[in-house]
């Protein structure tokens, strides 16, 4: 029973994220269509984002993030941490893991069929 809700799950998911490889980190990220591989040098990183996003000192982890300049922090009571995200974002829970980040509303779960869990867009 657990298997044929997990596949109704998966197909009734629209395809709005793909599934792109980073050499860098030998992994199959779940991203938007449009997402770029760049390198973030301050801390020496190479990650799928936006393809304006630029890299900003965020004084509240201490970390230079690469996201668009209309990105905010917002913080993830859940987890605990801060987090650089769309002003529209919502906080989710990923049902499969119990883990929760802040998403675009209307954004999905997507499966990764090369690490066989599903996650929601980057």
């Amino acid at each position: 029973m657990k298997n044929f809700t997990l596949l109704l799950i998966f197909i009734s998911f629209c395809a709005v994220a793909e599934q792109k490889y980073n050499p860098h980190t030998n992994k199959f990220e779940t991203v938007r269509p449009n997402s770029q591989l760049k390198y973030n040098y301050m801390e020496e990183e190479w990650k799928y984002v936006q393809p304006n996003s630029k890299i900003e000192y965020n004084p509240l982890t201490d970390r230079y993030d690469m996201a668009p300049k209309e990105y905010v922090n917002k913080y993830n009571y859940m987890e605990g941490q801060w987090e650089k995200t769309h002003p529209n974002s919502q906080l989710k829970i990923n049902p499969t893991n119990g883990e929760f980040q802040y998403v675009a509303p209307n954004e999905k779960l997507e499966f990764n069929p090369y690490t066989s869990e599903f996650e929601y867009p980057q």
